[in-house]
């Protein structure tokens, strides 16, 4: 009898004991989770390539202009508007547009409006489906190094709907590039997203997504193989809403090839004679002749604070700049320390 109690007595301190350690080891996992990086997640962000893919895929279609295939990108959907951007290039010439979504379901398309400078253009499709637009990002919170992937048609409609994982070269490049406009050409510089990635033909005007599953840009030209160049999604909205808002489409040509002062590291700064205490302006590396800021007096060196009143932090603010309908500009800069303040009527 008495052995039979101590035995109790054992098997309850030891069911306690197991109980105690039960609770510890619940009470520290519970505080470490959130120093643990899971599998598919950080800082809220998926990393899970297929998650993402397939919340945006919808988003994407292709497209068939008289048997040239590329690719585009739900921008908005109004009542039974479906409206479509994709690259200009691709559907310029055509007599004949249709858009297909998913792998099945084609609507013919009507070209609304283009702009040669970013060949950036609307398609619009009278459709009577809900189809989701793709978020939008911005452009100015791109990191260099991100990895970004594409969804397109490559080469034919059988590969509809393919991946190309790419990562961000430079986050902000700017371009020299030349168009054609009644018998006249015209070079002009044009912010782009650099892009690691082997998009084969049929990828123009496919959209580049981050990993929190937003539109960042729009793939137009490719330098080679392994390097493509994508309109930042920040240019495409200013251009797209003023397409489908029915206004006119304004682009002055500033003609500066710069970088902006917040982007420069002190050795840079101090190379290029800027000073530390300078924070905010575009520096001025290059200026074209013939363009707006040549004929108001700028020249290579100096750092433009603002224009017609607007101050120059980031893209966003040049863009203001460069979209804004007017017929006087009003530099105010900096030239050898100095500030300084021209004025020019657009077209002198």
């Amino acid at each position: 009898m008495k052995n039979n109690r101590l035995a109790y007595i054992l098997i309850v301190i030891l069911m306690a004991w197991m109980a105690i350690l039960s609770n510890d080891l619940k009470n520290t996992k519970k505080a470490n989770t959130s120093n643990i990086i899971n599998e598919y997640e950080v800082n809220g962000i998926s990393t899970d390539f297929t998650k993402v893919i397939d919340q945006v895929k919808p988003g994407v279609v292709t497209v068939n202009a008289d048997g040239t295939i590329l690719s585009g990108f739900v921008y908005r959907q109004n009542d039974d508007e479906v409206y479509i951007v994709t690259a200009y290039h691709g559907v310029s010439n055509s007599n004949t547009i249709s858009v297909i979504f998913g792998s099945s379901y084609s609507a013919v398309a009507e070209l609304l409006g283009h702009d040669l400078y970013t060949d950036l253009a609307v398609l619009r499709v009278n459709s009577p489906y809900i189809i989701e637009p793709m978020k939008l990002g911005d452009t100015t919170l791109l990191k260099q190094g991100e990895f970004v992937f594409s969804i397109g048609t490559p080469v034919s409609l059988d590969y509809a709907g393919s991946v190309e994982l790419g990562m961000v070269s430079s986050a902000n490049l700017v371009l020299e590039n030349t168009i054609s406009a009644e018998e006249e050409r015209y070079n002009y510089y044009l912010n782009v997203i650099q892009l690691s990635s082997q998009l084969a033909a049929g990828y123009s005007g496919s959209p580049v997504i981050n990993m929190n599953g937003e539109v960042i840009g729009i793939n137009t030209m490719a330098l080679n193989s392994n390097t493509s160049f994508a309109i930042t999604v920040n240019e495409v909205r200013r251009v797209a809403d003023t397409i489908i808002n029915n206004e006119e489409l304004t682009h002055n040509y500033l003609g500066i090839k710069g970088k902006f002062i917040k982007d420069m590291y002190n050795y840079e700064k101090s190379n290029l004679n800027v000073s530390l205490d300078t924070i905010d302006g575009l520096y001025a590396a290059r200026v074209r002749d013939n363009s707006i800021a040549y004929a108001a007096g700028i020249r290579s060196g100096d750092i433009i604070s603002s224009v017609n009143g607007i101050e120059i932090r980031s893209l966003n603010d040049y863009l203001d700049i460069l979209y804004m309908k007017a017929d006087t500009f009003t530099f105010e800069y900096i030239r050898n320390g100095e500030s300084a303040t021209a004025e020019v009527t657009n077209n002198d």
